[in-house]
Parts: C-alpha cells; structure tokens; sequence
C-alpha cells in the first residue's frame, strides 16, 4: 500500500488545531488533487516539503474562500481597508469578485511561498516577480481545478489561522504620515541644527564616517571623543541624516540611491541594482527615511531584480515594507 501522499496531520497542522471537522478528509484529498500541478511546475520542482506545503497553502485558501472566513478573509478584509483594494501586484478586473475564489488570489498565495522575508535582521529573504509566467500558469491550473470542485466543496465549521497568509498585526498599522517640519514645530537641537546647516534641506549626506564626525562636533556641538561620536558607524560610509520632527537619525551605505542635486554619491546604477534591500531587509536603512525617499519621489530608481521590478515595487512599496520588513515598518 503507498502511503498518502499528504497526512491528516499536516493539513491540521497548518489549521492549528488538532480535532478532525467534517470536512477536512474533502480539503485533505483535494490538496492531493492540486498536488501533481504543484510537482510539475518549476516553481516547486524537485523539493518534497515545498510541493506539499504549496498543495496544502492553496487548499487554505481554497477552505477560507469556501466558507468566506479564516486568515484569507482576514488578509484580504485588512488589505482593503488600507489600499482600496483586496490584492497587491495585480489590476483586478470587472470579473473579480471578493466572495469567490479568483486567479489572482491564488496567484497571490504562490507568490507568499516563494516571497520569503527574514526572520532575523541579517537573515535572508527571498523574491518572486508576481507576474513570472510559471506562477501564472500554475495558479490558472489550480484556479481551475477550484472552480471545478466548488459546488462539492464542505464549509468547515472552524476557521483558519489568522496567521497563515500574513500577520495582521503588520496591516492593522495605520499608514502614517511623514514627521514633517511646519510652522511652529518644535524640534530638537540637533534637528534644528541640521536644518539650519543645510538651508531647510531635510536629508544632509556624508561620503565617510570622517566627514560625519566632523559634522557632528562643528555643527551639532557633539563632544569630540570617540564614544561621543556614534563609534559603531567608523567603519561605515555613505551616510545620511534626516532631521524632521521626531529628531535626527542617521542611515548609512544608503546615499547612493537618493536623487538629489546637493547629493554627490547618486548613483542610479546602484540604485537600480541594489535599492530594493531597502524595502526587504530589516535594519538596512530607518523606515522613515524609506518613506520620505518615496513620497518626494527621490528613489526614482529603485527597482526589483526582474523585468516588470519598478513598477512592481514603486506601486506596492508600502505593503512590501510591511511584508519583508516586519517590526521594523514605522519602528522607531
């Protein structure tokens, strides 16, 4: 007899629950149908684990949608709330409709397993072009294997996971706005110096830790001793301070991709190549600055490493920080 290509207990797992509903042995033997899909496509191809997690990811979905409830809905609902929109990535059409199942759903959810963000600050991440053609192909195959079974499909009395598509916490954060200087605002004194120094300017940059250091004791009036004069930065470069109203902080080997005239280390070619890490690596660079780089449109260059990579990230860049960059979106 050979054994079952999916256990009971993986697709309970992935539900966190240990009690079997009615309508898990369906769910369970149709993550078994979606599974040779799964195994032909060159997204999965050759990794046991990863095929068996996608079947079973997309019978998630596949529950949630059903019984219009669990960590879909959630995500979804809460995407909505902020966006306007259910998805990132995709323009749905006229023919998409919440309360069903829908391509661009399930394209979605392959795009969470193979989008993977660190799950420490120098750890690694993964990326997928959410409109590479294999992933097309296999969530139209899986879509249509759904829309076959969904007059069958049970509703299962107990929903999903909150957790499974994405951490709600990470889209129940308000988008905030930027800490602008106004009229009035009272700033701190190093703020309040920057901004006189540079005329108004809110971002001032600095090639070397020596330049820094000299800003930072004849402008700031910081006391001139090597613990005084941020001493873990020494061996960094390329830095840039931002003063706003929350204070000043300090990025570096970051300048290079902040297109301003009064910045000599542009350089679009870098930014074009290396920007991204910004939006997906946690502690790469202060998220507020991120955001000011957006919003005044002086990363312009910033793009992901595939064919379609700047649109892309320059018109979901607020949910890829939440996604990739975790307790570090809007941390202090």
């Amino acid at each position: 007899m050979n054994p079952a290509p999916i256990l009971m207990k993986q697709w309970l797992g992935a539900n966190e629950r240990t009690r079997i509903l009615p309508g898990d042995q369906w769910y369970l033997n149709f993550a078994v149908k979606l599974l040779p899909a799964v195994k032909q496509s060159v997204l999965f191809k050759g990794n046991d684990y990863e095929q068996k997690d996608a079947a079973i990811s997309l019978c998630m979905y596949f529950q949630d949608a059903i019984a219009q409830s669990g960590g879909w809905k959630t995500f979804s609902g809460l995407y909505h709330s902020l966006y306007g929109t259910y998805l990132p990535f995709y323009r749905l059409s006229d023919d998409y409709v919440p309360d069903e199942i829908n391509r661009e759903d399930v394209a979605f959810v392959l795009w969470t397993l193979k989008s993977q963000f660190a799950l420490y600050e120098e750890g690694s991440y993964t990326l997928q072009d959410p409109h590479d053609k294999d992933l097309l192909a296999l969530a139209q195959e899986a879509y249509e294997l759904m829309d076959e079974a969904f007059e069958d499909a049970p509703i299962n009395e107990k929903p999903s996971s909150s957790l499974w598509v994405m951490g709600p916490d990470l889209l129940d954060m308000p988008v905030t706005p930027l800490p602008e200087v106004v009229p009035g605002t009272k700033l701190s004194k190093d703020a309040e110096r920057c901004l006189e120094y540079s005329g108004g300017k809110p971002l001032l940059y600095f090639a070397t830790y020596k330049e820094l250091c000299r800003f930072f004791v004849e402008v700031l009036k910081w006391e001139n001793s090597p613990s005084a004069l941020l001493p873990d930065l020494q061996y960094k470069k390329e830095f840039v301070i931002y003063a706003n109203a929350k204070g000043m902080l300090v990025a570096h080997n970051v300048a290079a991709y902040f297109c301003e005239e009064h910045n000599p280390m542009y350089d679009a070619g870098r930014a074009a190549a290396e920007g991204y890490k910004l939006f997906c690596r946690p502690g790469a660079c202060p998220f507020d600055l991120v955001k000011y780089g957006m919003l005044k449109g002086i990363l312009p260059d910033v793009q992901f490493p595939f064919p379609n990579g700047k649109e892309v990230l320059h018109g979901n860049w607020d949910f890829i920080a939440r996604y990739y960059l975790c307790e570090y979106y809007e941390g202090e």
